[in-house]
């Protein structure tokens, strides 16, 4: 009836899953061998749900390869949200829809992520992080604070390019 699919993971209690989650599948994980084929990494481990999650319609959740995918207590994931394989995220986390989190990325507590915001792969975000829609994080974000842009710099930085922007072509 709610059309959810649950395979290598574990689910804490007090949990919410909407229709069209995916848990567990296979992470998007592949190498070159050395004829030039794309051959695929194996993804074995598990998915780990804390306590008190709430996970929006749609998304999908891989498992992990080489550390289980996590995803901290009291987390409220939006609709459409991609979380890669080896991906850890802690507790009360905030993902809005469209969120996407390469694999083996880590982020810390009371992280919020705005609408479309896409964080690389093997990159760590510290706790206490703010990044605002449509940001991409293409290094490590080591201090708490408010973030934007492509690449993601600090919010004041942002701001000020934006504005120069506009000065510059007379908008």
């Amino acid at each position: 009836r709610f059309n959810v699919s649950l395979s290598n993971c574990s689910i804490g209690d007090s949990c919410v899953i909407h229709n069209g989650v995916c848990i567990g599948q296979d992470g998007f994980g592949f190498y070159v061998d050395g004829d030039g084929n794309m051959v695929k990494k194996p993804q074995r481990l598990n998915v780990i749900i804390g306590n008190n999650v709430e996970i929006g319609a749609n998304t999908c959740i891989d498992r992990g390869s080489w550390r289980d995918t996590f995803i901290g207590d009291n987390s409220k994931i939006d609709n459409l949200v991609q979380i890669g394989h080896n991906v850890v995220i802690g507790k009360n986390c905030m993902l809005c829809g469209q969120v996407g989190i390469a694999g083996s990325a880590t982020i810390g507590d009371y992280v919020t992520m705005g609408g479309r915001v896409a964080v690389r792969d093997h990159v760590s975000i510290a706790s206490k992080v703010r990044l605002a829609a449509l940001s991409c994080v293409t290094k490590n974000i080591t201090e708490p604070g408010d973030y934007g842009g492509f690449p993601a710099v600090s919010i004041h930085k942002w701001r000020r390019q934006v504005a120069s922007g506009f000065v510059v072509r007379g908008v």
